[in-house]
Protein backbone atom coordinates (compact mmCIF):
# COMPACT_ATOMS: atom_id res chain seq x y z
CA UNK A 1 0.00 0.00 0.00
CA UNK A 2 2.84 2.42 0.84
CA UNK A 3 4.43 1.80 -2.56
CA UNK A 4 1.13 2.57 -4.29
CA UNK A 5 0.77 5.85 -2.40
CA UNK A 6 4.35 6.79 -3.32
CA UNK A 7 3.45 6.31 -7.00
CA UNK A 8 0.47 8.63 -6.67
CA UNK A 9 2.46 11.23 -4.71
CA UNK A 10 5.21 11.22 -7.34
CA UNK A 11 2.70 11.79 -10.14
CA UNK A 12 0.96 14.53 -8.16
CA UNK A 13 4.26 16.35 -7.72
CA UNK A 14 4.83 16.36 -11.48
CA UNK A 15 4.19 19.76 -13.08
CA UNK A 16 2.45 17.96 -15.94
CA UNK A 17 -0.51 17.27 -13.66
CA UNK A 18 -2.13 20.67 -13.26
CA UNK A 19 -5.42 19.20 -12.02
CA UNK A 20 -5.20 17.45 -8.63
CA UNK A 21 -8.58 16.76 -7.02
CA UNK A 22 -9.48 14.84 -3.88
CA UNK A 23 -12.95 13.31 -3.56
CA UNK A 24 -14.06 11.74 -0.27
CA UNK A 25 -17.46 10.59 0.96
CA UNK A 26 -17.61 9.36 4.55
CA UNK A 27 -20.76 7.82 6.05
CA UNK A 28 -22.28 6.36 9.15
CA UNK A 29 -24.38 3.40 7.98
CA UNK A 30 -26.93 1.58 10.12
CA UNK A 31 -28.48 -1.64 8.80
CA UNK A 32 -31.32 -3.11 10.84
CA UNK A 33 -31.74 -6.85 11.47
CA UNK A 34 -33.67 -8.52 8.68
CA UNK A 35 -34.84 -11.95 7.56
CA UNK A 36 -33.30 -13.91 4.70
CA UNK A 37 -35.55 -15.51 2.10
CA UNK A 38 -35.17 -18.91 3.79
CA UNK A 39 -36.31 -17.45 7.13
CA UNK A 40 -32.89 -17.16 8.77
CA UNK A 41 -32.03 -14.01 10.70
CA UNK A 42 -29.36 -11.66 9.31
CA UNK A 43 -27.74 -9.54 12.00
CA UNK A 44 -27.76 -5.77 11.61
CA UNK A 45 -24.67 -3.60 11.35
CA UNK A 46 -23.58 -0.18 12.56
CA UNK A 47 -20.49 1.11 10.77
CA UNK A 48 -18.49 4.21 9.91
CA UNK A 49 -17.22 3.76 6.37
CA UNK A 50 -15.46 5.78 3.64
CA UNK A 51 -17.86 5.20 0.76
CA UNK A 52 -15.52 7.00 -1.66
CA UNK A 53 -11.86 8.02 -1.29
CA UNK A 54 -10.27 8.88 -4.62
CA UNK A 55 -7.47 11.14 -5.87
CA UNK A 56 -7.71 12.52 -9.42
CA UNK A 57 -4.62 13.57 -11.36
CA UNK A 58 -5.27 15.16 -14.75
CA UNK A 59 -3.00 17.10 -17.08
CA UNK A 60 -1.08 17.19 -20.33
CA UNK A 61 2.15 15.59 -21.47
CA UNK A 62 3.04 17.36 -24.67
CA UNK A 63 -0.01 17.21 -26.91
CA UNK A 64 -1.44 14.23 -25.07
CA UNK A 65 -4.15 14.38 -22.42
CA UNK A 66 -3.59 12.20 -19.36
CA UNK A 67 -6.37 11.48 -16.86
CA UNK A 68 -6.21 9.19 -13.85
CA UNK A 69 -8.02 8.32 -10.62
CA UNK A 70 -6.51 6.47 -7.68
CA UNK A 71 -8.61 4.63 -5.10
CA UNK A 72 -7.21 5.38 -1.66
CA UNK A 73 -9.41 2.80 0.04
CA UNK A 74 -10.41 -0.25 -1.99
CA UNK A 75 -9.50 -3.49 -0.27
CA UNK A 76 -10.28 -7.08 -1.16
CA UNK A 77 -10.65 -9.82 1.47
CA UNK A 78 -8.10 -12.65 1.19
CA UNK A 79 -8.01 -15.77 3.37
CA UNK A 80 -4.52 -17.11 4.14
CA UNK A 81 -4.12 -20.09 6.44
CA UNK A 82 -7.63 -19.63 7.76
CA UNK A 83 -7.04 -15.96 8.65
CA UNK A 84 -8.81 -13.07 6.91
CA UNK A 85 -6.67 -10.21 5.57
CA UNK A 86 -7.45 -7.09 3.57
CA UNK A 87 -5.23 -6.40 0.58
CA UNK A 88 -5.06 -3.81 -2.18
CA UNK A 89 -3.77 -4.65 -5.64
CA UNK A 90 -2.51 -2.20 -8.25
CA UNK A 91 -5.63 -2.89 -10.30
CA UNK A 92 -7.88 -1.91 -7.38
CA UNK A 93 -5.74 1.13 -6.59
CA UNK A 94 -5.90 2.47 -10.16
CA UNK A 95 -9.52 3.31 -10.95
CA UNK A 96 -8.56 4.56 -14.41
CA UNK A 97 -5.39 5.77 -16.10
CA UNK A 98 -5.36 6.65 -19.78
CA UNK A 99 -3.60 8.86 -22.29
CA UNK A 100 -5.55 10.48 -25.12
CA UNK A 101 -4.72 12.30 -28.32
CA UNK A 102 -7.14 14.64 -30.07
CA UNK A 103 -7.10 14.81 -33.86
CA UNK A 104 -9.72 17.24 -35.13
CA UNK A 105 -13.11 15.91 -34.08
CA UNK A 106 -11.58 12.58 -33.04
CA UNK A 107 -10.21 11.57 -29.63
CA UNK A 108 -8.17 8.37 -29.28
CA UNK A 109 -7.45 6.85 -25.86
CA UNK A 110 -5.40 3.94 -24.52
CA UNK A 111 -4.92 2.62 -21.01
CA UNK A 112 -7.27 1.61 -18.25
CA UNK A 113 -10.48 3.22 -19.47
CA UNK A 114 -13.69 4.42 -17.84
CA UNK A 115 -16.10 2.00 -19.47
CA UNK A 116 -19.33 3.41 -20.89
CA UNK A 117 -21.64 0.70 -19.52
CA UNK A 118 -23.84 1.44 -16.53
CA UNK A 119 -25.35 4.75 -17.63
CA UNK A 120 -25.68 7.84 -15.45
CA UNK A 121 -26.10 5.66 -12.36
CA UNK A 122 -22.61 4.21 -12.68
CA UNK A 123 -21.05 7.68 -12.69
CA UNK A 124 -23.13 8.83 -9.72
CA UNK A 125 -22.15 5.70 -7.79
CA UNK A 126 -18.44 6.18 -8.53
CA UNK A 127 -18.62 9.76 -7.23
CA UNK A 128 -20.77 8.97 -4.20
CA UNK A 129 -23.82 10.81 -5.53
CA UNK A 130 -26.50 8.14 -5.09
CA UNK A 131 -27.87 6.20 -2.12
CA UNK A 132 -29.20 3.14 -3.92
CA UNK A 133 -27.46 1.13 -6.67
CA UNK A 134 -29.40 -1.08 -9.07
CA UNK A 135 -28.93 -4.83 -9.33
CA UNK A 136 -27.52 -4.48 -12.88
CA UNK A 137 -24.80 -2.19 -11.51
CA UNK A 138 -24.03 -4.76 -8.80
CA UNK A 139 -26.06 -3.07 -6.06
CA UNK A 140 -26.65 -4.90 -2.79
CA UNK A 141 -30.04 -6.10 -1.56
CA UNK A 142 -31.29 -8.79 0.77
CA UNK A 143 -30.09 -12.34 1.47
CA UNK A 144 -31.32 -15.72 0.31
CA UNK A 145 -29.78 -17.27 3.47
CA UNK A 146 -27.97 -16.06 6.58
CA UNK A 147 -24.60 -16.23 4.81
CA UNK A 148 -25.49 -15.72 1.12
CA UNK A 149 -26.30 -12.25 -0.18
CA UNK A 150 -28.41 -11.83 -3.30
CA UNK A 151 -26.32 -10.76 -6.29
CA UNK A 152 -26.65 -10.01 -10.00
CA UNK A 153 -26.27 -12.96 -12.35
CA UNK A 154 -24.43 -10.64 -14.73
CA UNK A 155 -23.51 -7.11 -13.66
CA UNK A 156 -22.18 -4.26 -15.78
CA UNK A 157 -18.40 -4.61 -16.18
CA UNK A 158 -15.74 -2.70 -14.27
CA UNK A 159 -13.25 -0.21 -15.69
CA UNK A 160 -10.76 -2.12 -17.79
CA UNK A 161 -7.69 -1.82 -20.00
CA UNK A 162 -8.22 -1.17 -23.68
CA UNK A 163 -8.49 1.41 -26.44
CA UNK A 164 -11.22 3.78 -27.61
CA UNK A 165 -12.04 6.16 -30.44
CA UNK A 166 -14.57 8.97 -29.97
CA UNK A 167 -16.01 11.22 -32.68
CA UNK A 168 -17.77 14.50 -31.86
CA UNK A 169 -20.51 14.86 -34.46
CA UNK A 170 -21.37 18.29 -33.04
CA UNK A 171 -20.74 20.00 -29.73
CA UNK A 172 -23.73 18.18 -28.22
CA UNK A 173 -23.50 14.75 -29.87
CA UNK A 174 -20.71 12.19 -29.53
CA UNK A 175 -20.10 8.56 -30.53
CA UNK A 176 -17.45 6.43 -28.85
CA UNK A 177 -16.27 2.89 -29.61
CA UNK A 178 -14.37 0.93 -26.92
CA UNK A 179 -12.50 -2.37 -26.98
CA UNK A 180 -11.50 -3.53 -23.50
CA UNK A 181 -10.52 -6.62 -21.53
CA UNK A 182 -13.52 -8.33 -20.01
CA UNK A 183 -12.01 -8.38 -16.53
CA UNK A 184 -8.84 -7.13 -14.85
CA UNK A 185 -9.10 -9.52 -11.91
CA UNK A 186 -7.11 -12.73 -11.49
CA UNK A 187 -10.11 -14.82 -10.48
CA UNK A 188 -12.84 -16.50 -12.45
CA UNK A 189 -15.57 -13.92 -13.06
CA UNK A 190 -18.79 -14.84 -14.84
CA UNK A 191 -17.14 -17.87 -16.46
CA UNK A 192 -14.18 -15.86 -17.79
CA UNK A 193 -10.84 -17.10 -16.51
CA UNK A 194 -7.76 -14.96 -15.98
CA UNK A 195 -5.75 -17.20 -18.30
CA UNK A 196 -8.16 -17.11 -21.22
CA UNK A 197 -9.62 -13.65 -21.73
CA UNK A 198 -11.29 -12.07 -24.66
CA UNK A 199 -12.60 -8.58 -25.23
CA UNK A 200 -15.71 -6.49 -24.77
CA UNK A 201 -16.58 -4.26 -27.72
CA UNK A 202 -18.96 -1.40 -27.15
CA UNK A 203 -20.54 1.56 -28.91
CA UNK A 204 -21.87 4.53 -26.96
CA UNK A 205 -23.92 7.56 -27.99
CA UNK A 206 -24.20 10.65 -25.78
CA UNK A 207 -26.29 13.58 -26.98
CA UNK A 208 -28.24 16.53 -25.66
CA UNK A 209 -31.27 18.34 -27.04
CA UNK A 210 -33.29 21.51 -26.35
CA UNK A 211 -30.44 23.38 -24.62
CA UNK A 212 -29.61 20.24 -22.61
CA UNK A 213 -33.13 19.90 -21.21
CA UNK A 214 -32.91 16.34 -22.58
CA UNK A 215 -29.75 14.21 -22.42
CA UNK A 216 -29.69 10.76 -24.03
CA UNK A 217 -27.08 8.11 -23.27
CA UNK A 218 -27.25 4.82 -25.22
CA UNK A 219 -24.81 1.92 -24.98
CA UNK A 220 -24.46 -1.56 -26.45
CA UNK A 221 -21.50 -3.74 -25.43
CA UNK A 222 -20.86 -7.39 -26.23
CA UNK A 223 -18.10 -9.92 -25.86
CA UNK A 224 -17.25 -13.61 -25.65
CA UNK A 225 -15.04 -15.28 -23.08
CA UNK A 226 -14.08 -18.94 -23.38
CA UNK A 227 -13.21 -21.46 -20.71
CA UNK A 228 -12.51 -25.12 -21.25
CA UNK A 229 -15.51 -26.73 -22.89
CA UNK A 230 -17.75 -23.66 -22.43
CA UNK A 231 -18.34 -20.52 -24.44
CA UNK A 232 -19.83 -17.38 -22.87
CA UNK A 233 -21.49 -14.74 -25.07
CA UNK A 234 -22.24 -11.61 -23.07
CA UNK A 235 -24.35 -8.55 -23.87
CA UNK A 236 -24.84 -5.29 -21.98
CA UNK A 237 -27.48 -2.78 -23.06
CA UNK A 238 -28.21 0.58 -21.44
CA UNK A 239 -30.68 3.33 -22.29
CA UNK A 240 -30.58 6.45 -20.12
CA UNK A 241 -32.62 9.64 -20.43
CA UNK A 242 -32.02 12.73 -18.29
CA UNK A 243 -34.82 15.30 -18.22
CA UNK A 244 -34.22 18.79 -16.83
CA UNK A 245 -37.45 20.77 -17.35
CA UNK A 246 -36.07 23.54 -15.13
CA UNK A 247 -32.61 24.48 -13.92
CA UNK A 248 -33.03 23.02 -10.43
CA UNK A 249 -34.90 19.81 -11.30
CA UNK A 250 -33.27 16.70 -12.77
CA UNK A 251 -34.97 13.36 -13.48
CA UNK A 252 -33.05 10.29 -14.68
CA UNK A 253 -34.84 7.35 -16.31
CA UNK A 254 -32.63 4.32 -17.03
CA UNK A 255 -32.91 0.73 -18.23
CA UNK A 256 -30.17 -1.91 -18.14
CA UNK A 257 -30.45 -5.30 -19.84
CA UNK A 258 -27.56 -7.73 -19.31
CA UNK A 259 -27.28 -11.25 -20.72
CA UNK A 260 -24.82 -14.14 -20.38
CA UNK A 261 -25.29 -17.09 -22.74
CA UNK A 262 -23.21 -20.12 -21.76
CA UNK A 263 -22.89 -22.95 -24.29
CA UNK A 264 -21.36 -26.40 -23.90
CA UNK A 265 -21.36 -29.38 -26.25
CA UNK A 266 -24.71 -30.51 -24.83
CA UNK A 267 -26.46 -27.54 -23.17
CA UNK A 268 -27.15 -23.84 -23.54
CA UNK A 269 -28.09 -21.61 -20.61
CA UNK A 270 -29.00 -17.93 -20.84
CA UNK A 271 -28.92 -15.88 -17.64
CA UNK A 272 -30.27 -12.32 -17.51
CA UNK A 273 -30.18 -9.34 -15.16
CA UNK A 274 -32.49 -6.41 -15.90
CA UNK A 275 -32.94 -3.14 -13.99
CA UNK A 276 -35.20 -0.13 -14.45
CA UNK A 277 -34.63 2.96 -12.29
CA UNK A 278 -35.92 6.50 -11.88
CA UNK A 279 -34.19 9.14 -9.78
CA UNK A 280 -35.24 12.75 -9.19
CA UNK A 281 -33.39 15.69 -7.59
CA UNK A 282 -34.65 19.19 -6.87
CA UNK A 283 -32.33 21.96 -5.63
CA UNK A 284 -33.96 24.46 -3.27
CA UNK A 285 -31.33 27.02 -2.25
CA UNK A 286 -28.76 24.40 -1.33
CA UNK A 287 -31.24 21.83 0.01
CA UNK A 288 -31.64 18.91 -2.42
CA UNK A 289 -34.34 16.26 -1.85
CA UNK A 290 -33.49 12.97 -3.64
CA UNK A 291 -35.98 10.24 -4.58
CA UNK A 292 -35.09 6.96 -6.31
CA UNK A 293 -36.98 3.80 -7.26
CA UNK A 294 -35.61 0.52 -8.69
CA UNK A 295 -37.32 -2.48 -10.25
CA UNK A 296 -34.96 -5.36 -11.12
CA UNK A 297 -34.99 -9.06 -11.95
CA UNK A 298 -32.56 -11.95 -12.15
CA UNK A 299 -33.60 -14.68 -14.60
CA UNK A 300 -31.57 -17.89 -14.26
CA UNK A 301 -31.98 -20.44 -17.03
CA UNK A 302 -32.46 -24.12 -16.33
CA UNK A 303 -33.78 -25.73 -13.15
CA UNK A 304 -35.43 -23.52 -10.53
CA UNK A 305 -32.89 -21.87 -8.23
CA UNK A 306 -32.59 -18.97 -5.81
CA UNK A 307 -30.44 -17.15 -8.36
CA UNK A 308 -33.77 -16.08 -9.87
CA UNK A 309 -35.57 -13.32 -7.98
CA UNK A 310 -37.14 -9.88 -8.33
CA UNK A 311 -36.20 -6.68 -6.49
CA UNK A 312 -38.25 -3.62 -5.58
CA UNK A 313 -36.21 -0.88 -3.92
CA UNK A 314 -36.39 2.80 -3.09
CA UNK A 315 -34.30 5.52 -1.48
CA UNK A 316 -35.22 8.92 -0.06
CA UNK A 317 -32.63 11.45 1.02
CA UNK A 318 -31.76 15.09 1.54
CA UNK A 319 -28.48 16.75 0.64
CA UNK A 320 -27.32 20.14 1.90
CA UNK A 321 -24.61 22.37 0.45
CA UNK A 322 -24.09 25.46 2.65
CA UNK A 323 -22.74 27.59 -0.20
CA UNK A 324 -22.78 27.23 -3.99
CA UNK A 325 -18.96 27.10 -4.06
CA UNK A 326 -18.61 25.04 -0.87
CA UNK A 327 -16.44 21.92 -1.14
CA UNK A 328 -18.52 20.09 1.46
CA UNK A 329 -21.90 18.44 1.01
CA UNK A 330 -23.88 16.87 3.84
CA UNK A 331 -26.49 14.14 3.38
CA UNK A 332 -28.94 11.86 5.14
CA UNK A 333 -30.76 9.02 3.37
CA UNK A 334 -32.92 5.96 3.94
CA UNK A 335 -33.07 3.02 1.52
CA UNK A 336 -35.07 -0.20 1.41
CA UNK A 337 -34.53 -3.15 -0.96
CA UNK A 338 -36.98 -6.07 -1.07
CA UNK A 339 -35.94 -9.27 -2.89
CA UNK A 340 -38.84 -11.60 -3.66
CA UNK A 341 -40.20 -14.34 -5.94
CA UNK A 342 -37.18 -16.62 -5.55
CA UNK A 343 -36.94 -19.75 -7.63
CA UNK A 344 -36.89 -22.06 -4.59
CA UNK A 345 -37.15 -20.10 -1.32
CA UNK A 346 -40.74 -19.22 -0.45
CA UNK A 347 -40.05 -16.09 1.58
CA UNK A 348 -38.69 -12.65 0.74
CA UNK A 349 -35.89 -10.52 2.17
CA UNK A 350 -36.04 -6.78 2.86
CA UNK A 351 -32.90 -4.85 3.76
CA UNK A 352 -33.29 -1.35 5.26
CA UNK A 353 -30.38 1.08 5.64
CA UNK A 354 -29.97 4.52 7.20
CA UNK A 355 -27.06 6.69 6.04
CA UNK A 356 -25.76 10.03 7.30
CA UNK A 357 -22.50 11.59 6.19
CA UNK A 358 -20.66 14.15 4.12
CA UNK A 359 -18.82 14.46 0.84
CA UNK A 360 -15.74 16.60 0.19
CA UNK A 361 -14.50 17.55 -3.27
CA UNK A 362 -11.49 19.84 -3.40
CA UNK A 363 -8.93 21.04 -5.92
CA UNK A 364 -5.58 20.32 -4.29
CA UNK A 365 -3.66 22.36 -6.88
CA UNK A 366 -5.17 25.70 -5.79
Amino acid sequence: MKKLLVIAATLAASSAFAGVKLEVRSDYVNTADYSAADGANVAGKSLFTPNVARLYLNGNVGDAVVESAWNLRSFAPVVVGGDLYKTMTVDQFVDHLWAGKAMGQWMFKAGKLEVNTGGFERQKNLHGDTYLVSLANNGAGGNVSATTADAALIANPENSSGISAAYSITENHKLEAQVTNQTNSVTVDGGISSTDKRHNMGLNYLGSFMDKMLVLNLNYTSGAGDVTGTGHAQEFMAASLRVAPMADLTIDLEYFGNKDKATTATTTAENKTNSTIIEARYNMNGWVPVLKYEMSENKADGAASNNSFKRDAFAVGVEYVPKADEAFRYHVAYSSAKDKDFGVATGDSTKNMFVVGFKYTGDMAK
